[in-house]
């Protein structure tokens, strides 16, 4: 008897619910400035046409060239064909110039050279003034992505080198890392963020401007039209972080320049919102990961570690612009420029007379380099092949001497940075929601149980923070608690309704615990009403309608996904598959999948399916392939196995179709097709035994396995 094993097609894939970079809590500080609120942001040529000189002079600063156009004359990368191999993706990496253009590829390749895979990404912009190093970014409609290859302009004694962009080589985001708002408000001037779409712009800024330490300028042009001379001293209409209290002029620095393994936007705060003359305490909330090894340090920690310097302790004044002109640049200028400075406090004579060798008072000349000693540069690990100069100023010992940033505990404890957060019911919220966002961007599970209790805990003492209530249901879902989230995502949104993410969440959470489709519908239309550009949330809705046997419906959300985000691999998945089901456009259901697996190489599923599409078509070789190479892709995944179990069996592999079969039945041991696959086999093997066991194990998973009965039925 002839015994025909069936290959089984996957349905679609959901999109993940994502984390969120969102505001949460926050309060603004009286001010007497009138830019604070309801002005308007007008870019640095308004300022020009007064402030012409300055304007020019930071031109050559560093913040003025923090992005910009990558252009022929503005390339200073040796594009000598560099090649990166990514281990533990397997990927190989390159950066090339062609017809004026630059590019990235990704590709695999056979142990011949033989590429089997390819992606090219254009190097649209520049981020970074190149003083450490310059990093890319790829523009795809107004959604902006990171690239993996960085040019590390320090490394080789100055000659530069290409490596991994910081934190690619531990997770490598290949070309989906997209630029949240939070990210570009500091590498950027102000720019228009897509409401609710991460990485996406309506436009966006070329380099950091004037008004990022002036605060919006539209009042003082209205005013200087009308009379060119402000009737005070101090001109109120515009911030000039001159006037401002010591402390609320370090903010304006430290807006970008804290360090914080955890900033969380307060609630009501955006990424572009802080204006100088607040208090940045007002506007985020920094924790920190307590380190194992002291006397070590990151790169935005300039500020911070000058207020450790006796310098700045014992002085009223000094401050960032003690040293840095802000509307100039400094990096030609050479050591003199910084000395000057020093040796206004610290004349020559007089410190040499306090030396009390010779060898010392020869080291403090007027001609010594008072930073090289003082202030020595360091590598620091979230910025490979780079040095910064640590500003802690002090006498530097042997043992004093920095070997790069902090490493972190096993059992993370965080420390809030602002006093505000280190006591109260509104600092432990935050505190919980700090061990949340850690924990979900360290995959650390612990941390997510930390966060989880904190919340439970505190959101009592300060309800009102809905960031909260949407992050410990976030948690919960993370941890696999769907019903103990839903409380939590349900308050969130009663206090700040709106917000597609959390409204996912909840559709997600509802369908995880069976909850009434109309009201799941409700909750994804309701969210892609705010911002219909959701990708992942219109994959959600589609998904939801193809449990409901809405195929044609799902199809059109994929597509609307595709639209919005063409290098989607789940989408164009999630539409092949759909179209596959609806048997109306095959042509293009083997389209999407391509491009599914284009995009994303190890895409188990796609591979699974276009396989069977081939195998359907009596492409048996190329079935072949597909399969093997889902499985080496996913070497657990039950379908992967079973559908390369089950074409071994059909080609009349038998043994092959045996040793995958096994793994299937491990990696799903409840799934009763598997099992009748399995006795097929051995059956054809004339192993009686185990084809009536794996048979009859698969009626007792399913009484109506057609196979299984079959198999029973020969043996008797």
């Amino acid at each position: 008897m002839r015994l025909r094993a069936s290959l089984f097609l996957l349905a679609f894939v959901a999109a993940g619910c994502g984390g969120t970079e969102e505001p949460t809590s926050g309060e603004a500080a009286a001010a007497v400035y009138q830019n604070i609120e309801g002005a308007a942001y007008v870019g640095d040529e308004a300022c020009a046409s007064c402030h012409e000189d300055l304007y020019m002079s930071y031109q050559a600063h560093g913040m003025a060239q923090s992005l910009y156009a990558l252009t022929p004359e503005r390339a200073v990368e040796d594009f000598g064909n560099p090649v990166l191999y990514h281990e533990g993706s397997g990927f190989y990496y390159t950066a090339y110039e062609r017809d004026g253009a630059f590019y990235q590829e990704e590709y695999r390749q056979t142990t011949s050279g033989e590429k089997t895979h390819q992606l090219v990404r254009r190097m649209d912009f520049v981020v970074g003034s190149g003083t450490a190093a310059r990093t890319y970014l790829t523009a795809q409609g107004s959604t902006y992505y990171e690239l993996p290859l960085t040019w590390y302009t320090q490394a080789d004694g100055g000659a530069g080198r290409w490596d991994f962009s910081p934190g690619y080589r531990e997770a490598n985001g290949r070309f989906d890392r997209t630029i949240p708002a939070r990210c570009m408000a500091c590498h950027n001037g102000f720019s228009e963020p897509v409401s609710f779409v991460e990485g996406a712009y309506t436009t966006i800024a070329d380099g950091i401007g004037c008004e990022r330490c002036h605060g919006p300028g539209s009042v003082h042009i209205e005013a200087r039209l009308v009379d060119p001379e402000a009737a005070d001293s101090v001109d109120y209409t515009i911030v000039n972080p001159a006037h401002l209290s010591l402390d609320l002029r370090l903010d304006v620095c430290q807006q970008c320049h804290l360090n914080g393994t955890v900033s969380i936007l307060r609630e009501g705060k955006e990424a572009f919102g802080y204006i100088p003359s607040q208090p940045l305490a007002a506007h985020v909330a920094h924790f920190d990961v307590e380190a194992t090894r002291p006397g070590t340090i990151s790169v935005i920690s300039h500020a911070d570690r000058m207020k450790q310097s006796a310098c700045f302790i014992e002085s009223s004044a000094m401050d960032c612009t003690t040293c840095h002109n802000p509307h100039e640049g400094f990096r030609d200028k050479g050591p003199t420029y910084f000395n000057a400075t020093c040796q206004d406090c610290h004349a020559p004579a007089p410190l040499q007379a306090l030396m009390p060798t010779l060898e010392l008072r020869s080291q403090h000349e007027a001609e010594a380099n008072c930073f090289a000693c003082h202030m020595p540069k360091v590598e620091a690990e979230d910025a490979p092949h780079s040095s910064f100069t640590d500003h802690y100023i002090r006498v530097v010992r042997a043992e004093d001497r920095l070997e790069g940033m902090a490493e972190e505990n096993d059992n993370v404890e965080l420390a809030s940075y602002f006093p505000r957060d280190a006591s109260g019911s509104e600092g432990a919220v935050y505190e919980g929601m700090a061990y949340v966002i850690y924990g979900r961007q360290q995959g650390d599970v612990e941390a997510l149980d930390k966060g989880i209790a904190a919340l439970e805990r505190t959101l009592p003492e300060a309800p009102y923070l809905s960031e909260g209530h949407y992050l410990l249901g976030f948690a919960r879902m993370k941890r696999g608690q769907m019903q103990q989230a839903i409380p939590a995502l349900r308050e969130s949104i009663r206090l700040k309704p709106n917000v597609p993410e959390r409204l996912n969440a909840l559709a997600q959470a509802y369908e995880a615990t069976g909850g009434s489709p109309a009201e799941i519908e409700r909750l994804y239309r309701e969210a892609l009403a705010v911002q219909p550009a959701l990708a992942d949330v219109r994959i959600n809705y589609g998904r939801f309608l193809e449990t409901q046997g809405r195929v044609e419906a799902a199809a059109r959300e994929y597509r609307a996904a595709i639209e919005d985000e063409p290098w989607l691999a789940s989408a164009h998945y999630n539409l092949g598959t759909a179209l596959l089901r609806l048997g109306s456009a095959p042509d293009e259901a083997v389209e999407h999948l391509k491009e599914a697996i284009h995009l994303q190489p190890d895409y188990v599923d796609a591979l699974v399916n276009l396989g069977i599409v081939r195998a359907s078509s009596g492409e048996e070789t190329a079935a072949g392939d597909l399969f093997r190479r889902a499985v080496d892709a996913g070497p657990d995944d039950a379908n992967a196995l079973s559908n390369l179990g089950t074409y071994h069996l059909q080609r009349g592999a038998v043994r092959d179709a045996v040793e995958i079969l096994e793994r299937a039945t491990v990696a799903a041991p409840g799934r009763a097709d598997v099992a009748a696959n399995l006795a097929v086999a051995y059956f054809q093997l004339g192993n009686a035994t185990e084809a009536r066991r794996y048979a009859q194990g698969a009626l007792g998973l399913d009484p109506g396995q057609a196979v299984a009965r079959q198999v029973i039925d020969a043996l008797r």
